[in-house]
């Protein structure tokens, strides 16, 4: 029995840890989509002001009805384990109600049996009665120990029942601090509808300047098709100039290591081709930005992704073909972009619709930051991780976003793999 009770009490102090520790988990990560959701609102507020409505608008929206939606999901989340930890309190209150009737009983027993062993005399003629001195010293040992369990299950019969008081304190406690969270989710599910019902009018006006949409998605494609093919050519140079630099270090170490050679060898011994590799330098740098995958910063402090990767319809406007090369990220007016890894820069290029761009080698990998408004620095330097760019450019539409790609040789890649997630 008191092995089972033992267990019982362990495995009770686990689950309590765990519970405590996810609540922390689920109360910073809902911390976190306030944050963004207010981050968000105030992006949508700077653009009220511009009465055209534009995709960015109604991505923007998305965004936010996607983290409401997690807010509630997160808030529901709470709510079941207060729920668990209301049901586990419930049982433990159960388990030692349970001990303590036991422990009454117990109590009532030995004060039965010690009304049945004095109820003709007293402690003293009890202990009178004994015929030797022994057994009279055994008795009044007796005595002494069973006064004292008594005194001890007393003892655990006050104890137990306190502890039953503050199991139920605390689950009173928890049960108010349910209460509260529903009213939360009330809250947050009557602002996910307002949202909603603003995103549902940015749809239909949209759908009404459909026509207008295409043919500035088709400018956008036209420019974006101009700079895919600038970045080609520098990537493909600098893929050239590499292979070039690494066959070169290769025939001056063939070189060196034939000088080395004694030239007593026949004339007629044939020269190997020089094999053509990549610099320690390169595979070093390589390798390091692939070990980052899915690790490596944002190119902004602050933002989200308005524009996703790759070619589709969008989801609210059927009509409407995105065609991607990289991510959108959305973020503050004249924020600093920055690098996501070290690297080179070896071009800049100034495009009509996405501005200044700048390109950075990682080795056999290429990031691309446009949209930027300025650059800060020049083609051959070298850069450290989250080194400043440039600055965002903000459009027409009072737009603020940057636009990041990522290249494994003339390979575009999506860059929300590389870049954490939040």
């Amino acid at each position: 029995m008191n092995k089972i009770l033992l267990l019982f009490v362990v495995v009770s102090i686990f689950s309590f840890e765990a519970l405590a520790q996810n609540k922390e988990q689920l109360e910073k990560k809902r911390e976190q989509l306030l944050e963004e959701i207010k981050y968000t609102q105030n992006l949508l507020k700077s653009t009220k002001a511009n009465k055209q409505i534009s995709i960015a608008d109604l991505n923007a929206i998305n965004k936010q009805i996607e983290l409401r939606q997690k807010l509630i999901n997160n808030t529901q989340a709470q709510v079941n384990l207060f729920n668990n930890q209301i049901v586990g309190q419930k049982n433990v209150v159960e388990k030692k109600s349970a001990e303590l009737e036991q422990l009454k009983k117990e109590y009532a027993e030995a004060v039965a049996k010690t009304y049945q062993y004095n109820k003709f005399s007293n402690k003293l003629l009890f202990i009178a009665d004994a015929k030797s001195f022994s057994e009279a010293y055994k008795r009044l040992k007796y005595l002494q120990k069973y006064a004292q369990a008594r005194e001890k299950q007393a003892e655990e019969i006050a104890n137990k029942s306190k502890e039953i008081q503050d199991n139920i304190k605390l689950i009173n406690q928890k049960k108010l601090e349910k209460e509260a969270l529903l009213n939360n989710q009330i809250t947050e599910k009557s602002e996910l509808n307002k949202t909603q019902q603003i995103k549902n009018k940015i749809v239909f006006d949209l759908k009404l300047e459909e026509s207008n949409l295409q043919k500035k998605l088709a400018n956008k494609k036209a420019e974006a098709t101009k700079l895919n093919n600038q970045i080609a050519a520098i990537i493909k140079k600098e893929i050239e100039e590499a292979k070039k630099k690494a066959a070169a270090e290769a025939a001056a170490k063939k070189a060196a290591l034939e000088k080395s050679k004694s030239t007593s060898t026949t004339s007629s011994t044939t020269k190997a081709p020089v094999e053509v590799t990549t610099t320690p330098e390169y595979d070093k740098l390589t390798n390091s930005f692939l070990g980052n995958k899915g690790k490596l910063p944002w190119p902004v402090d602050k933002g989200f992704i308005s524009k996703s990767f790759g070619k589709y319809n969008h989801p609210d406007l059927p009509g409407v073909l995105i065609e991607n090369n990289g991510v959108d990220i959305r973020t503050d007016p004249n924020a600093t972009v920055r690098t996501i890894f070290e690297g080179t820069v070896v071009g800049i290029i100034n495009n009509p619709i996405f501005k200044n761009a700048v390109i950075v080698s990682h080795g056999e990998y290429f990031t691309v930051y446009s949209k930027l408004e300025s650059v800060s620095v020049a083609k051959g330097q070298k850069l450290s991780t989250k080194q400043s760019v440039g600055k965002v450019y903000t459009d027409t539409e009072n737009q603020t976003e940057v636009h990041l790609e990522v290249w494994k040789g003339s390979e575009k890649i999506n860059p929300a793999l590389w870049i954490y997630k939040k």
